[in-house]
């Protein structure tokens, strides 16, 4: 009985291999490959002031406005028009709607507005803007609803709605990059499932403790990815936008 000898060539497979990835055919398809790609991780852009679309333009001046006019009266505006839970005796219908028009302080009020021009204007261009307020409005109304059941004491903020607008983004334009805290580069889809995990994670602490939740609505924000994931999902499975 004869030993079976290995003869396997790894050279003679290693030459093969490079013969078939460089062909001209297989080197176009790589060059396209690397072209789509860099596109997708360039697609999102900040948008200046001035190009900004008149919608993202008019949410932030009816935001500026509605905080102006809270300083007035501050803890009449926030015991009738803040989001409470709905056992709360404060709880009142209208709250989901006038919530995210309010906001808890000037910082407050800057950063989602900064939120709202960065991500917002790119997201009507692509979406149309009879779909960016469906989207912002529901967002904004599904994180009311969560609060409604899951939070404690008054909400505020237009957070809600944007974070919808943030999970629109893991359909559209998920592979581009943007700096998280304007500091660190990271693809879109990452830091959206990353706040996500962050505000399911100290929502649940909150729920503990509501000091755990460090006075932010973690179950606000949860309730807008929430809602702007789902609607995204059936606009995309419909074919009814865009995506790259």
């Amino acid at each position: 009985m004869k030993e079976k000898t290995n003869n396997y060539n790894f050279y003679s497979k290693k030459e093969k291999l490079k013969e078939l990835f460089n062909t001209p055919e297989y080197q176009e398809y790589k060059t396209k490959s690397q072209k789509t790609q860099k596109t997708k991780e360039n697609l999102y852009k900040f948008t200046s002031i001035g190009n900004s679309t008149n919608t993202v333009r008019n949410l932030i001046l009816i935001n500026v406005v509605l905080f102006a006019a809270s300083l007035f009266s501050i803890s009449l505006i926030f015991k009738y028009f803040a989001m409470y839970n709905i056992l709360d005796n404060k709880f009142a219908i209208w709250q989901p709607l006038t919530s995210m028009f309010l906001h808890g302080g000037f910082f407050h009020l800057l950063f989602n507005m900064i939120v709202l021009w960065s991500f917002g204007n790119q997201l009507e261009e692509n979406v149309g803007t009879k779909k960016f307020l469906t989207l912002y409005f529901l967002s904004g109304i599904v994180s009311a609803i969560f609060w409604m059941f899951l939070g404690t004491g008054p909400a505020v903020g237009a957070s809600g709605a944007l974070s919808g607008l943030l999970a629109a983004y893991i359909f559209i334009a998920p592979e581009a990059k943007v700096l998280l805290f304007f500091i660190i580069p990271m693809k879109i889809k990452n830091m959206v499932y990353g706040f996500a995990g962050f505000s399911l994670v100290f929502g649940l602490l909150s729920l503990v403790n509501p000091s755990y939740g460090f006075g932010v609505g973690h179950f606000a924000h949860l309730g807008g990815l929430v809602g702007g994931y789902i609607l995204t999902y059936y606009w995309k499975s419909k074919n009814l936008i865009q995506t790259f």
